[in-house]
């Protein structure tokens, strides 16, 4: 597919009118979630169905869709939760399907995340704004530096330093500075551009207006464990390449569990261990997989950092016992950070992935690849060309070495205090849409990483153990073998 035809796949409700008002925006005070026919008791494996009846702030009925809603069902006392599947009816009303998975008493959990009318206003920045993050570039030769301003789509008013790559499309650009030449840049640091929104628009997008729980009419519901017909856990093994729906399993006393495969047992040392003994683990991208490294060297006694080179460029840690290698690189510009992003000696992705050795012995080659969240300010088109770099790197590696595994780790969901005009979750919820559709029918696994943030109501760009030791199991679940 081409950029213009994965954009083309996101669609979002078509009919939200341009914002006129905040009173009449999606106010999750005044709506309600009611049970779709009501029963007293429920079985496991049952479909529970929820409506949701959407306001507006002077408590009238919505007549239009396109709220971003994330909904679960939870059982505090078993640490259970699962994800809802929303379906939007486009006249104000939505239907919220969950998989009851356990039995016992379950509660039900509606969030307005972003009403229709801030998310038209994320859509028009989305689509058109290169410069919500501007960059400051660092020029440096000799004992004399100079800076300039960069970016993705610059005025071409003064000259300009063009750093493309033909073969994939990649661009971004700096004025050219006053006297050093263009291949003297060396650093780029990130800052936030000033808003250009009203103040209704940016009451809309505040933190107060942002992922509110709408009421229920309802009590929990009671979910009993019929003998008859209660679901089995899956007997499939979990193959890369295999179709991941969303949502796609449930946490129990948080253990992470397939809904379409079988998860195995790699929670403990010795399993992750076993697991990883004589492989070498690349984890490539941003810091939601970097966290993976310091999540492996509390878990693994014989795991130990090597320090080597710039820490913000790429992190060692070798186990020498148990023949175990794991190195995280970070993903090429952009790069949003308080600290400085070095261009030099930093590759893209898919020259990672085209520099990894294989043959002679190098087979037993794990790659975890998450990316998206500081793709987020900006433009698709940007995000999904990196994509399908990164799709045909994949695809090299499979020419040189059939026997590689390949995971992509989904975005998952951030901080609620982040700036939303920036890094609202619903630009990694649509990220996450594009992600699928770029490496759809690939040997690839899935690691829904957003399926288990929404179902453990986490608002966390670096979530806790609970979820991290979750998607390393998920993840190794598609290579290795247990009992």
């Amino acid at each position: 597919m081409t950029v213009d035809e994965v954009i083309f796949s996101l669609s979002w409700a078509p009919s939200i009118p341009n914002f006129t008002s905040f009173k009449n925006s999606s106010s999750a005070q005044h709506s309600v979630v009611r049970l779709e026919q009501p029963r007293a008791q429920y079985c496991v494996g049952d479909t529970l169905n929820v409506l949701v009846e959407m306001r507006n702030y002077t408590g009238h009925p919505k007549a239009y869709g396109g709220d971003f809603i994330l909904a679960r069902i939870h059982s505090p006392k078993l640490q259970a939760s699962t994800s809802g599947d929303v379906t939007d009816f486009l006249n104000g009303s939505y239907r919220v399907s969950f998989r009851l998975f356990w039995p016992g008493e379950v509660q039900v959990s509606v969030r307005l995340f972003h009403s229709s009318e801030a998310v038209k206003i994320l859509q028009r920045g989305w689509t058109q704004d290169y410069k919500k993050v501007m960059y400051t570039g660092t020029f440096i030769s000799g004992n004399k530096t100079e800076t300039s301003q960069c970016g993705f789509r610059l005025s071409s008013g003064r000259a300009l330093c063009e750093y493309r790559k033909k073969e994939d499309g990649e661009y971004y650009a700096c004025y050219q500075p006053e006297t050093l030449p263009c291949n003297s840049l060396i650093t780029m640091l990130g800052s936030l551009s000033p808003s250009h929104l009203t103040n209704e628009e940016a009451q809309l997008l505040a933190q107060k207006n942002t992922a509110i729980q709408i009421k229920n009419s309802f009590n929990p519901v009671t979910v009993i464990d019929s003998h008859t017909d209660t679901p089995q856990r899956p007997t499939e093994k979990c193959v890369a390449g295999m179709n991941s729906p969303f949502p796609g399993g449930y946490f129990y006393s948080n253990r992470w569990s397939s809904s379409f495969c079988q998860t195995g047992p790699f929670l403990s040392e010795v399993a992750i261990t076993r697991c990883l003994k004589g492989k070498t683990l690349y984890l490539l991208g941003d810091s939601t997989v970097r966290i993976w490294t310091d999540y492996l060297e509390r878990k693994l006694k014989g795991l130990r950092f090597i320090k080597e080179g710039n820490l913000y460029l790429t992190l060692l840690a070798v186990d020498a016992h148990n023949n175990i290698t794991v190195r995280w690189i970070k993903h090429s510009h952009p790069w949003i950070s308080f600290h400085t992003a070095y261009k030099t000696g930093l590759a893209t992705l898919p020259e990672v992935l085209d520099s990894i050795a294989v043959g002679g012995g190098q087979e037993d080659v794990i790659v975890v690849i998450a990316i998206g969240q500081h793709f987020r300010p900006y433009p698709p088109e940007l995000f999904i060309r990196r994509l399908q770099n990164i799709r045909r790197a994949i695809l090299r590696l499979y020419a040189r070495s059939p026997q590689a595994h390949v995971v992509i780790k989904l975005e998952n969901t951030r901080n609620l205090n982040s700036p939303m005009m920036i890094y609202s979750d619903w630009y990694g919820y649509m990220q996450n849409l594009a992600q699928r559709k770029v490496f759809e029918g690939m040997k690839v696994a899935l690691v829904d990483a957003w399926d288990m943030a929404v179902a453990a109501n986490t608002f966390e760009v670096h979530p806790n153990d609970v979820i991290l030791s979750n998607q390393v199991a998920v993840a190794l679940s598609y290579f290795c073998q247990y009992a």
